[in-house]
């Protein structure tokens, strides 16, 4: 399933054209993980983790060259990760 979603450029849903995405909007892309997640909630989680906290810092605040390194990585089959940690309470955020 997951590989088929990558062939459709479901991992770049909001990553602009120009950087291999498919440059939707934010109402489209979440009617699109909305169905998807009817579905297969799972396979909606993986999409949504992957573009919102996953690399949606570089895509809103990123510099043209973070964006233009990492966004299309994250088209092309490579999976965005997000760490945090809290310095005096560990990772309950």
């Amino acid at each position: 399933t997951l590989s088929c979603l990558w062939d459709l450029g479901a991992f770049g849903l909001q990553v602009p054209t120009e950087l291999g995405g498919l440059g939707l909007n934010n109402t489209q892309y979440a009617r699109l993980v909305e169905i998807v997640g009817a579905h297969d909630l799972g396979v909606g989680i993986t999409l949504g983790a992957h573009q919102s906290i996953g690399f949606k810092g570089i895509l809103l605040f990123g510099t043209d060259e973070q964006k233009t390194k990492y966004l299309p990585r994250v088209t092309g089959k490579e999976y965005a990760a997000f760490c945090l940690t809290e310095p005096s309470s560990g990772s309950d955020a």
